[in-house]
């Protein structure tokens, strides 16, 4: 087990980064608990620090402490129950208050649940402190932020920063143009924690011919996925929502992708949602595109990251991530493959979706296997 605690100041990415956490490491057959944000709960339940009937500073902070043990100890005991092949993940810890009152009130509400910072600091196996960048700061997708500005929030940030320091294995993930950046910096820490092989950036795909799925059963994760694309005005921007699918068990994802210049596409919002959202959004689907539903398998071999997606009309696509402990890429003597399509633009899933071909069909192959 791994306790994993995200932190930093607001407008930070920290939810966009912990939704990668739960879908990379779920889909390699982690158990991924999540302890959503304590203030954030708190004051969308109408138990607020600021506005008409607002509490005091201490006393808020009291609540959200108490708030924060509880599902400290909840999730602890729910990872005890899963196993050690359990991760989790906290937005934010007990000592994030101290960003919010004065250092001696800070003291009193410590004191007044009995409880102290050394303690406190060892229920957290790693802590990674988010930075925080002026240009990042919004209230449009928090609407519990009640920070006055980007100044506030970056002092604030630097408060959260200092209640940490003296943890030991603190690590500070500095801010970067690309969210995509912070998802894999941070998914390789937690992947070093778990001894696991260190994903790079370089990312193949294989046009697969055949498969031997009793050898692909006994070392991979299922899921089965099934993706839209939303209609919009806005043609700078792809909108997608997801539904995940892993037994009795159902997860929810809306994405929206900023579409660059050179043909790539960069994450501008990640998030999970409910499955009531989910179907409102589904109304919404774009006429042009069609729902594209998949199986996907994942797993380890030769210390590198595979998906292997099987789309209902039986196409296959192989993704293979490679590793710091082996950059070269090892195709499993289980799969075969067609052809190499990393740079085939037909294979994307947005073209696939709008019914894209290659060379004016979609290439079909055997799925002999499966």
């Amino acid at each position: 087990m791994v306790s994993v605690l995200l932190t930093g100041g607001p407008s930070t990415g920290k939810t966009t980064v912990i939704n990668s956490i739960q879908e990379y490491f779920g889909q390699l057959g982690y158990n991924v608990v999540i302890i959503p944000e304590a203030a954030t709960h708190a004051i969308n339940s109408g138990i607020k620090p600021f506005g008409d009937n607002a509490l005091t500073g201490i006393t808020f902070q009291r609540i959200i402490l108490k708030r924060q043990l509880v599902a400290e100890k909840t999730a602890k005991m729910a990872a005890s129950e899963l196993g050690d092949n359990t991760i989790i993940v906290y937005d934010r810890g007990t000592l994030d208050g101290y960003a919010y009152v004065s250092d001696e009130e800070w003291d009193y509400v410590l004191a007044s649940e009995g409880v102290n910072k050394r303690e406190l600091l060892c229920n957290y196996d790693v802590v990674l402190y988010l930075e925080g960048c002026r240009e990042f700061f919004t209230k449009e997708n928090n609407a519990a932020r009640y920070e006055e500005g980007a100044d506030d929030a970056l002092q604030k940030g630097r408060r959260v920063l200092k209640s940490y320091l003296t943890h030991d294995n603190l690590m500070v993930i500095q801010p970067r143009e690309r969210i995509e950046d912070k998802q894999h910096e941070v998914v390789s820490i937690v992947q070093n924690m778990l001894g696991c092989p260190v994903q790079l950036r370089e990312q193949r795909k294989f046009l697969v011919d055949s498969v031997d799925i009793e050898s692909l059963a006994s070392v991979a994760n299922k899921v089965v996925i099934t993706q839209d694309y939303l209609d919009t005005d806005d043609d700078t921007h792809e909108y997608r929502i997801r539904k995940v699918e892993q037994g009795r068990n159902c997860s929810y994802h809306y994405n929206v992708q900023r579409k660059l210049e050179n043909g790539m596409r960069e994450i501008v919002k990640e998030a999970s949602i409910s499955e009531e959202y989910y179907e409102k959004l589904l109304k919404s689907k774009a006429a042009n595109s069609s729902t594209c539903i998949k199986t996907r398998y994942s797993f380890v071999h030769a210390n590198q990251y595979f998906k292997l997606d099987v789309f209902e009309d039986g196409m296959m696509i192989l993704e293979v991530n490679v590793t710091k402990e082996n950059p070269l890429t090892t195709i499993p003597e289980f799969i075969s493959v067609l052809e190499d399509v990393t740079n085939d633009p037909n294979y994307k899933n947005i073209n696939m979706a709008r019914g894209e071909r290659h060379n004016g069909k979609r290439k079909i192959n055997s799925n002999r296997g499966n």
